[in-house]
């Protein structure tokens, strides 16, 4: 491709593909991102830095950072933000929608099965399987992004308090990071002027203005990465609004790791389940749709904030809270996934395997759900 041996864009410059070219190549990146964020976001720096070299590695970086900063799904964001960097909005459009869009599909195709076949025994007995193994990842992802969250005494307090606050009293997770950033920028330093902003709850609009209003809200607090999204759902669709059971929950988040791009494509399955296919466009469009306005408005933001020790501090407490709320909400999920010893067992496994042995996610899930269909058809349960 002749594009390849193009120089990286520079401001000002003539983009160095077009934008049919700039959907179709990330049109196929969507079709092969697994394996989680950082391994989406490596994905697309060997794409678009090394192979193509339609960006250059600072201004890769340079959406790193951005997306780091602000809320919302990390790789997402990125590849919003090499689509701005090329095309402005409508490349930041294109590379997003397309990015964005076989996860969707693949998300709607495999919702559809499980709501009209989900209680065949074979399709039962993968299930039964999986929701070990996704449990175990959550509590993995949580252990993992406390290494780096929950770095001193503030932070860790804020994490160990925000796990107990969840798991044990099913704390709000905006009420706790909003607490959580002023605390940390309070003892951060003396006169902090910070605030917590307060969200008002779902006002009593019709399902599918429920729907986009509620995935706004969650689009827009995604900080620490798109584990973070369990906590917020598990206590709203789950406990609060009664749209999925425990176990639904749990085998919505398994799709949403077995399909392509980021595990917030869950919010479709939710939004099917809702209102059909209709409901699972709105919750996708909304809990995308402030990935595109941060990613718009932050570059310009970006350089102050990197300069304000306040705003720092007040990220470094919500993502300490972060990891807290991940593994709090651990806890409410087990009581519905480990309803034996079996479960027990294969939670216990697909942890040792993920963490002492490194083995890979899908590898660990697919395991999982053959050894849930062999149980489901053995009387060993």
């Amino acid at each position: 491709m002749t594009s390849r041996s193009q120089p990286p864009l520079e401001e000002g410059s003539r983009p160095v593909c077009t934008l049919l070219e700039l959907g179709k190549q990330f049109l196929r990146l969507g079709c092969i991102g697994f394996g989680g964020p950082l391994a989406h976001t490596a994905l697309l720096q060997q794409e678009m830095v090394q192979k193509r070299q339609w960006v250059t590695p600072e201004q890769f970086l340079e959406g790193f950072t951005l997306s780091q900063v602000f809320p919302g799904p990390l790789s997402t964001q990125v590849a919003i933000y090499i689509g701005y960097r090329i095309h402005q909005v409508r490349g930041a459009l294109i590379a997003g929608c397309a990015f964005i869009l076989p996860a969707f599909l693949l998300m709607i195709s495999l919702t559809w099965i499980y709501f009209r076949f989900g209680m065949v025994p074979a399709v039962q007995g993968l299930f039964y399987g999986m929701t070990p193994a996704v449990l175990a990842m959550i509590a993995l992802s949580g252990y993992s992004l406390s290494k780096t969250a929950a770095t001193d005494w503030i932070l860790r307090f804020i994490a160990a308090a925000s796990t107990i606050g969840v798991a044990f009293f099913s704390i709000n997770i905006v009420l706790l990071f909003a607490l959580a950033g002023l605390l940390t920028v309070v003892l951060s330093g003396p006169g902090s002027t910070a605030s917590s902003q307060r969200f008002a709850a779902l006002v009593p609009l019709p399902l599918l203005g429920q729907l986009a209003w509620y995935f706004l809200k969650v689009g827009s607090l995604i900080f620490g990465g798109g584990m973070v999204i369990v906590p917020m759902l598990e206590q709203e669709v789950v406990n609060r609004l009664g749209w999925l059971t425990h176990r639904e929950f749990l085998d919505g988040l398994a799709l949403g790791q077995v399909t392509p791009g980021p595990v917030v494509i869950t919010a479709a399955f939710i939004g099917f389940k809702v209102a059909g296919f209709l409901g699972a466009l709105v919750a996708t469009v909304a809990i995308f749709f402030p990935s595109f306005v941060f990613v718009f408005i932050g570059a310009a933001l970006m350089k102050r904030w990197e300069r304000s020790p306040r705003m720092q501090a007040a990220l470094r407490g919500i993502n300490a809270a972060a990891v807290g709320a991940i593994l709090g909400a651990c806890y409410p999920l087990s009581r519905a996934a480990l309803t034996g010893a079996l479960p027990a067992l294969l939670f216990a496994i697909s942890l040792v395997a993920m963490w002492r042995y490194r083995v890979g996610f899908l590898k660990v899930l697919g395991a999982g759900a053959l050894l849930g269909l062999l149980a489901r058809s053995l009387p060993i349960q």
